[in-house]
């Protein structure tokens, strides 16, 4: 079997333009094969974030309540975090967390990310076959369809279809409070999509908080509240202030470094047909 999807991928500081994800899958024999191609103009550079370094957890979980009750959890997605005093990003994830993440935990590919705005280049490991995929960093400027996603991140995130006329969107200002021991400030978003918005026969009610910690620039959780997917949930747990230890910002000694000019895939797992 094989499927095949494209995501638009934005993480902390710098990404490639999209990565088209296939899967192949061979139920019989429990193996399975994956590969994943980066391409587009390739990573671009935002402006680091210094002087607040951090490591942490994350997770995305999301309840889906049944009209009879039943509740349905997925944790959709689990990857680490990291960022030195420079600025220099890491991010360690499952490669395809959506479709692969019901397989064996042992099954699932790693893929590591790792963002050196002081060099101007990106890594995105390999683990499994230790290659450093090295890139350059591309300047804002010269990618004006990316551009938008480079402005420092605020405390509140609205879910892009609500900014639609037709929709009826209230924000608040919250109570901050502490998360970790961090203060956070706090914003919700609700939204009441019309009738006939989505095919709707009753107005439907979205509601989005977000918990934004200015010392940090992150958001260290947010919900969206919407009855027609689910409530997700996305929380940084296991928040460390100290600085990572330099050696996460740049490839093992044992991988080979690929340099790339253009696009690359990541395969895993048996070719086979």
């Amino acid at each position: 079997m094989q499927i095949r999807y494209t995501l638009l991928a934005f993480p902390l500081l710098a990404s490639t333009a999209f990565c088209q994800e296939t899967i192949r899958t061979n139920g019989a024999q429990g193996t399975f094969s994956a590969s994943m191609q980066f391409a587009g103009p390739g990573p671009y550079q935002a402006k680091p974030v210094t002087g607040a370094p951090y490591s942490a957890e994350e997770t995305v979980t999301r309840v889906q309540t049944l009209a009879d009750g039943t509740h349905i959890t997925n944790e959709n997605s689990s990857r680490k975090l990291y960022r030195d005093s420079a600025g220099r990003t890491r991010v360690e994830r499952a490669a395809m967390a959506g479709l692969l993440a019901r397989r064996p935990k042992s099954d699932v590919p790693m893929i590591v990310e790792i963002t050196d705005p002081v060099a101007g280049i990106k890594y995105t490991l390999d683990p499994s076959n230790k290659i450093a995929h090295k890139q350059t960093l591309v300047s804002p400027s010269n990618l004006p369809r990316l551009a938008r996603h480079t402005t420092p991140p605020t405390a509140v995130r609205v879910p892009a279809d609500d900014a639609q006329d037709q929709v009826k969107r209230t924000v608040e200002k919250l109570d901050g409070q502490t998360i970790e021991g961090i203060d956070v400030q706090g914003m919700r978003v609700t939204s009441v999509y019309p009738v006939d918005y989505d095919g709707n026969d009753r107005p439907i009610t979205r509601v989005y908080e977000s918990w934004f910690s200015p010392e940090l620039q992150l958001v260290l959780l947010d919900t969206d509240n919407d009855p027609r997917s689910g409530e997700t949930t996305r929380k940084l747990t296991n928040i460390s202030r100290s600085e990572p230890d330099p050696s996460l910002f740049a490839p093992p000694g044992d991988y080979t470094v690929v340099e790339e000019k253009g696009d690359f895939t990541i395969t895993w797992g048996s070719q086979e047909k």
